[in-house]
């Protein structure tokens, strides 16, 4: 069985409605007492999300202080003041254990106590308290740090142990640093950790909290590279940003768009599909930076490839032109890369998806569209690429194996290739069409082979219902002697609980998905709307890219509708 890694380690607790019973009871047997605090917010745009937790470890606490970020989310300066008079707070309990009165919305404003009784399972009763205060970040992580030179040495970051590894042969000497940490925190002593420094011996910088009182100091050395000889370390997989496109000058998860992402000289590249120009973010920390420059190119769709190209395809009814733009520059123009007319009746050049590098060998699909509720599509072109040059040009047909998707951006399927090699075939998955599939169908991760050999893993197998969920967003690339996909899940119904999902699969045996286990089952990621509009909205994409040095893995994705972006990396350093 091949291996499957999924991203997300952390677990959040399911959201209920107001109307529900204010009070969460947990029936686990392990559990004693009072397990966790959970406040959220009852106004604002963050309406009904989780603001803070606390979790108890002494089952004889009777003084809760729940302790609130000082500001959220909390790489913004917004201040949380205005939120602690009307906190909704749930509870975690042990079976036939209770709160008296139940918890519903408290003022926590600075001074405020509130009093309850809780009972135990063995009947037993006392008195508890609940409060809060705001706390400023304890967090002192380094988030990246450059050396600037004659070339740029990217350092490899520990957190856990508090180190940074510059993994290189070359002559360190005389360099000077560049460091970005966690929000509010700062370098000690900036002045001197910018000056020139001997970086062949080891050197040393300390982090100061947003408290002003956390400090950590950092150990840079100079270290030999070393890979692990197979895929990713599979515990080195962590979030480095989440955030909130609305803050960022994206379009409001009302409006109906055709999202999708791509890498550019470590930025995560975003276009909404809507001729507007594609904004790019620091790929580390998740900051706008700016937008491209387009040139004559359309960015309908887009998508990168594993040579540092972003590419761009312009979306062509029948009988009208593909063009296929691609650019490896923040500021040059893209350029003219392929074009052809599309001589099907079903449009195409919405998505796009390569694995390999379009200047070497690569292999191109791009996924022909049907028409919601009229007929569906099972068509992708595809373009087979070596040596920079398009040496193969056919049109994939489906419908033999595959009951077709239907029009962008719900019903759309992103058709993935397994490999540059057109006998391993494609991945496919879309969210249900009214054409072919009930409401209450099973939907699929699928793989066809180049002889028509279909294997595919019901999606109810992954450990939570589809029919809030939409499975059309995936990415495929060869990673450290193994190919793996990521299969982005985006929210169908954010205001039903349904949060995206993202999972790694290892491909390089394409048809092991159809039989292969996630390791974690957690399918919740951040997400900023809890509100429902238009279906048609339920959209996102997601992409793979690599560090320059070929150590690190990253993972970007943006679920439209949830109104949620955000990056994972993982490493195949051996440590």
């Amino acid at each position: 069985m091949k291996r499957i890694y999924y991203l997300i380690t952390v677990a959040v607790l399911a959201l209920a409605s107001s109307c529900q019973d204010p009070q969460y009871i947990e029936p686990t047997a392990e559990r004693q007492g009072i397990t966790s605090l959970t406040a959220y917010f009852t106004t604002g745009k963050y309406v009904d999300q989780q603001l803070a937790k606390l979790d108890v470890t002494d089952e004889n606490m009777d003084y809760f202080l729940i302790e609130i970020p000082y500001f959220f989310p909390e790489e913004t300066e917004d201040p949380t003041t205005i939120y602690l008079s009307a906190l909704r707070i749930r509870a975690e309990l042990a079976p036939n254990c209770s709160i008296d009165p139940p918890l519903t919305v408290l003022d926590l404003s600075p001074g405020n106590e509130h009093k309850f009784t809780f009972t135990n399972n063995r009947g037993e009763s006392r008195e508890i308290t609940i409060a809060a205060k705001r706390t400023k970040f304890r967090r002192t992580d380094v988030m990246t740090f450059n050396l600037d030179g004659t070339f740029p040495c990217e350092g490899f970051v520990d957190n856990e142990q508090r180190k940074i590894y510059l993994f290189t042969n070359d002559d360190l000497s005389g360099y000077t640093a560049k460091a970005v940490v966690c929000p509010h925190a700062k370098i000690k002593d900036l002045a001197n950790f910018e000056k020139p420094k001997d970086y062949n011996q080891p050197q040393k910088f300390t982090v100061i909290a947003h408290d002003e009182v956390t400090e950590t100091e950092y150990t840079i050395t100079k270290e030999t590279p070393t890979k692990i000889p197979y895929g990713f370390n599979a515990k080195s997989a962590k979030e480095m940003f989440t955030v909130n496109p609305g803050n960022l000058g994206f379009p409001a998860y009302t409006e109906a768009m055709n999202p999708s992402v791509g890498v550019l000289e470590t930025k995560m590249v975003i276009s909404m599909g809507d001729g507007s120009a594609p904004k790019y973010l620091n790929g580390i920390t998740g900051v706008l930076e700016g937008e491209l420059n387009l040139g004559a190119a359309k960015a309908d769709g887009m998508t990168s490839d594993e040579g540092g190209n972003l590419i761009f395809t312009n979306k062509a009814a029948a009988g009208e032109t593909v063009n296929i733009y691609s650019t490896n520059s923040l500021t040059a123009a893209p350029e003219l890369f392929y074009s052809f007319v599309n001589e099907t009746t079903f449009a195409v050049g919405s998505v796009v998806r390569v694995i390999g590098d379009i200047k070497a060998d690569a292999r191109m699909l791009l996924t022909h569209e049907g028409v919601s509720g009229v007929t569906t599509s099972s068509t992708v072109t595809q373009l087979v690429i070596r040596g920079g040059e398009v040496v193969e040009h056919t049109l994939l047909d489906f419908s033999s194996v595959y009951p077709g998707w239907g029009e962008t951006a719900i019903h759309y399927a992103k058709v993935t290739p397994a490999a540059i090699d057109p006998s391993k075939g494609v991945i496919v998955s879309h969210y249900g069409n009214s054409v072919t599939i009930g409401e209450d169908s099973h939907y699929y991760l699928a793989h066809i082979d180049g002889k028509m050999k279909k294997t595919e893993k019901d999606l109810f197998d992954l450990g939570y219902s589809n029919w809030g969920k939409n499975p059309n967003s995936m990415d495929a690339k060869r990673y450290n002697n193994a190919t793996y996909l990521v299969h982005f899940v985006t929210s169908q119904f954010p205001a039903w609980g349904q949060w995206p999902g993202l999972y790694i699969y290892d491909i390089s045996t394409p048809a092991s998905i159809g039989i292969a286990e996630p390791v974690v089952m957690n399918q919740q990621l951040p997400q900023y709307n809890s509100q429902n509009a238009e279906e048609s909205n339920a959209c996102g994409d997601v992409v793979i890219s690599f560090s320059a040095d070929g150590f690190k893995m990253f993972v970007y994705y943006f679920d439209h509708y949830a109104q949620s972006i955000g990056g994972y990396s993982v490493n195949c350093i051996k440590m």
